[in-house]
């Protein structure tokens, strides 16, 4: 690295820009965060926030790209529970995952030997209609405390913060002292219609959740069916998430109340202790969630582009985005994989100028 650290805008202040943002940092470069909304923000169209955020790999077992990002970043957020627990909202808890039709991945899970205490569940111990189960334990975060802990370590560590709207990313190139080196775009479901970008790939998918005060909940609980995915997901607060839903091209953020009901049926269905086995009148409904989760068609993009400022400037791109639902679960691998790029890009970067400068020094 150059004596004067390479200047690196990050775009997109969730959970995946954050710790990328934080990990560049970490490793000595001058990093500023450019985003429309950060932690404590609560706006519809940032969805960190959001979020059920507990780790549970959707990475298939044919994928060993997703499989990394995940199995790091369960490693992190563990050893984060264990001295840090307070400060940054994680819980280690047991997880109960129940199939009515599983998958090939689903009975052979690849991740098994990443979470602590895997065990199938005996049949005689599985719901009604139910064909499989394990049992493990894991780590839920709660995103508000979390995505604040994010931004207090990045600001620590020197890090600095613009609030700003981005229609390109070319807005992101230039400085006053045309300075700028590298642009990271963890912006999400904003790649869609971020000028310079506009990944036709992106697909939003709407989920919906109930948040609800149940502090008695110490176990999260997951239940795959054909027609739906349920899970109660409890948090450090003593608030539980109950969800949820997947509408594919969906970008609709109001609360549905059919959906909300047919949500919390499903919850105490498969959680009675939630009400003790009430029924769902008894739950203390705190709000309704509505988050857009960031799909992508082939996966998540992790990759480097090479671009030109509209000042002219050589600029190092690299891209972070459209991890689905599975922004936490993926964060810390996704961005040590982000920090690796940047290093063989920027390299390739100063490469390319020395040849320039070598080649003016003849004429």
């Amino acid at each position: 690295m150059k004596s004067t650290p390479p200047k690196v805008h990050v775009i997109g202040a969730g959970v995946v820009g954050l710790t990328t943002a934080l990990l560049l940092r970490i490793k000595g470069y001058d990093v500023t965060i450019l985003a429309k909304h950060f932690p404590g923000d609560l706006s519809s169209d940032y969805t960190s926030p959001w979020a059920g955020a507990r780790w549970k790999t959707m990475a298939p077992n044919d994928d060993p790209r997703l499989q990394r990002y995940d199995a790091e970043s369960f490693k992190i957020f563990w050893e984060l529970a264990k001295c840090r627990a307070g400060e940054t909202g994680i819980m280690v808890v047991p997880s109960f995952d129940y199939y009515e039709k599983p998958t090939d991945d689903q009975r052979n899970p690849w991740w098994k030997s990443v979470v602590p205490g895997f065990q199938v569940i005996p049949k005689h111990e599985l719901p009604p209609k139910t064909a499989l189960g394990y049992r493990f334990t894991t780590v839920l975060i709660n995103p508000e405390r979390y995505l604040k802990w994010l931004q207090a370590q990045f600001v620590a560590l020197g890090g600095k913060r613009i609030h700003i709207a981005l229609s390109s990313i070319t807005e992101a190139m230039d400085d006053e002292q045309n300075s700028v080196d590298i642009v990271i775009n963890c912006t999400g479901m904003h790649s869609a219609w971020l000028g310079g970008v506009k990944d036709k790939n992106i697909k939003p998918i709407r989920g919906q959740n109930v948040l609800v005060r149940a502090n008695h909940i110490r176990r999260t609980i997951s239940m795959k069916t054909k027609d739906a995915y349920t899970y109660i997901i409890p948090r450090s607060d003593g608030t539980v998430i109950l969800g949820t839903t997947k509408e594919e091209e969906s970008t609709n953020t109001k609360p549905n109340k059919a959906l909300a009901k047919d949500i919390m049926e499903r919850a105490v269905k498969y959680c009675p202790d939630l009400t003790n086995g009430k029924g769902i009148k008894r739950l203390d409904v705190v709000d309704h969630i509505v988050g857009i989760r960031p799909g992508r068609e082939g996966g998540p993009r992790v990759e480097n582009e090479f671009k030109t400022s509209p000042s002219g400037k050589p600029i190092l791109v690299t891209h972070n985005y459209g991890h689905d639902g599975s922004g936490y679960q993926s964060s810390w691998g996704s961005a040590k994989h982000t920090i690796q790029l940047v290093e063989e890009g920027y390299t390739a970067l100063q490469a390319r100028s020395n040849k320039i400068q070598t080649l003016l020094a003849r004429l």
